[in-house]
């Protein structure tokens, strides 16, 4: 993949040397309209994402209706609000899916700084909701959002937008990387390991298909888990999940609590499951069984062989997902589709690693399945996004690599 788009972005740079002399160049003029799209949208995507968000729906019922009874003496209620962000999730998908995906460069650094500001009132006390001794979120109204979910969209669009014109090493991509850094660094501040992990995660994922080195991405992520390490020890909680995951029967009743809940929820499953709405966990044993660990609840019901078909469905999500980045017609939008869709399947793939035991503790959603307003319509929008690049696919004609580059350098070889 990181072949392909260097291929691409190699082969541009050399047509515009062979014309440095002004007699062969042809610079196509500045479009921001951008070349009509070719096709419609990848309909394995939709078919896979309607699925998993009809899926998670059934599922944060189940997993959820004992505690909405216990509570708001409705079993429906947290069932009724992920339907709501369900709804609105996918009518953003389908609305950016309309949306030229080209366009969206030109909002790179607005949405960038907008979500880092909203990401700064979070370490503001009185604007700020603490939960479970997180300040992740912010209250307007009856309204109440998660930032850090913004920032996760708004760090691939940035990063991509910049790869896009200038190779890794330029200042205006160094610019974006600090800022997207820096955006992970108050995230770990909140704390919230997990959502830092996506954020920069989709960075290296990018920053490796536009041809950094592997070995410079290994220093970087041994010096980004040496801080993470650091901010661990200074955190008690963190180091008792750290504690708690080497040896989960030392706390039973404290910090092990949740991983031995969660491993006798999957242990009880079998092959195909206790039933649908019939897990015992989930009858406040397991905590946050409707969002963190609903992969339990799921494979305490269903069982094995379904949830080896639910991962199949990530999987097959992954897929479709870096096609729709190799058939893209531009860099920027193939950079995009490589950002969301890691995204995505590193969002899952931890989720599932957290549930079984495989990782320590930490607060991450799985996409499309658990409860959480912003993070389900934050990823649905996201994927809006990747379907607007599959609309595009095809192969890029020489005029739209031109307008697709940096134009500057470009004039600046077309000079006698």
């Amino acid at each position: 993949m990181s072949s392909k788009i260097l291929s691409a972005q190699d082969s541009r740079w050399r047509r515009q040397s062979k014309g440095s002399g002004g007699r062969n160049l042809k610079v196509a003029p500045p479009s921001n309209e951008g070349p009509e799209f070719r096709g419609l949208p990848d309909k394995a995507l939709i078919t896979l994402v309607c699925s998993l968000c009809g899926f998670g729906l059934m599922a944060v019922f189940s997993a959820s209706a004992p505690e909405a009874l216990s509570n708001f003496q409705d079993a429906t209620y947290y069932l009724r609000r992920q339907a709501i962000c369900c709804v609105l999730g996918l009518f953003a998908m389908f609305t950016i899916s309309r949306y030229d995906y080209r366009r969206l460069k030109k909002w790179a650094w607005p949405v960038a700084l907008g979500a880092f500001g909203l990401l700064c009132l979070t370490l503001v006390p009185g604007i700020s909701v603490t939960t479970m001794g997180s300040t992740r979120w912010l209250q307007i109204g009856p309204l109440q959002f998660q930032p850090s979910e913004m920032c996760k969209i708004a760090s691939i669009l940035l990063i991509s937008a910049g790869l896009s014109k200038h190779f890794w090493w330029h200042r205006q991509v160094l610019v974006r990387i600090a800022l997207i850094l820096l955006m992970a660094t108050i995230v770990v501040k909140q704390p919230d390991l997990g959502t830092a992990m996506m954020i920069s995660g989709s960075l290296v994922a990018l920053l490796f298909a536009s041809g950094l080195n592997p070995l410079l991405i290994l220093l970087a992520g041994g010096g980004a888990f040496g801080y993470m390490w650091h901010h661990v020890q200074k955190t008690p909680y963190q180091m008792a999940r750290i504690m708690s995951w080497l040896d989960p029967y030392k706390y039973p009743q404290k910090e092990g609590w949740n991983s031995i809940q969660a491993q006798l929820a999957i242990g009880s499953g079998g092959l195909f499951g206790v039933g649908f709405g019939r897990s015992m966990q989930k009858l406040f044993y397991l905590p946050v069984q409707h969002a963190d660990f609903i992969f339990a609840v799921i494979a305490e019901e269903f069982g094995f062989i379904p949830c080896c078909v639910l991962i199949s469905l990530y999987i097959l999500f992954g897929y479709f997902g870096f096609r729709t980045a190799l058939r893209s017609r531009t860099l920027f939008g193939r950079f995009l589709a490589i950002g969301i869709t890691s995204s995505i399947v590193l969002q899952a793939l931890v989720n599932i690693m957290v549930t079984t035991g495989i990782v320590p503790v930490t607060g991450i959603t799985l996409p499309f399945i658990s409860y959480g307003g912003t993070s389900l319509v934050i990823t649905l929008a996201m994927v809006g996004v990747l379907l607007s690049v599959s609309r595009d696919s095809g192969q890029m004609s020489e005029d739209e690599e031109y307008e697709d580059a940096d134009p500057k350098p470009a004039r600046q070889l077309a000079r006698p």
